[in-house]
């Protein structure tokens, strides 16, 4: 996402895990910046540095291999996204916060979270966050929380020793420079 930069949905409805990369189909990117004037989120890293593919790969095995728990539960988070862009296009903060939730839950349950994502999830709930879930892969990495007015959630989030915590806003993505420097021969 960072590559495209903004704010964007990307819809996977329709495609599937395939052993082979060659194989495997395209997300679609839908731009949503024109629409949502206003972000209210917050970025918590854990300080846990780990390899997303920890998480990812037994979880993606199971798929897979057909385990219904995990398919039924991907599903099911497919559909909180759609109502979650809803949500998040009509400004409607608490119904995408209990969508939040109710995601982090299925994450949890699927053993996808882990000690440090869950005790900062408890953090931002605890002071007033309307939702919090994981934002990459769990065990370690980063937490998003929405809150609407989180002076109070940030402090509790340094008293409990974390410092990387940010507010995001849709930037730019990655652009290419073509700017000659001078004395250089770009055509070698």
């Amino acid at each position: 996402m960072c590559t495209f930069g903004g704010l964007n949905y990307m819809d996977f409805r329709g495609k599937q895990f395939y052993r082979e990369a060659a194989e495997e189909l395209y997300a679609t990117v839908e731009r949503l910046e024109p629409y949502v004037p206003y972000l209210p989120f917050v970025l918590v890293h854990t300080g846990v540095a780990h390899s997303s593919d920890a998480v990812h790969k037994p979880l993606r095995e199971r798929w897979l291999e057909g385990d219904p728990e995990v398919r039924q539960a991907y599903e099911d988070i497919g559909v909180l996204a759609r109502e979650g862009k809803k949500a998040l296009l009509a400004a409607d903060w608490p119904r995408l916060g209990r969508l939040m939730n109710e995601n982090h839950t299925i994450q949890r349950d699927l053993g996808g979270s882990g000690e440090v994502n869950e005790e900062l999830i408890a953090i931002a709930l605890e002071h007033g966050a309307l939702g919090a879930k994981l934002a990459g892969a769990g065990g370690g990495g980063t937490i998003i929380a929405l809150h609407l007015h989180p002076e109070e959630m940030i402090a509790a989030m340094r008293a409990a020793g974390h410092e990387m915590i940010f507010r995001p806003q849709p930037s730019a993505g990655v652009c290419l420079d073509v700017t000659e420097v001078p004395g250089d021969d770009v055509s070698a």
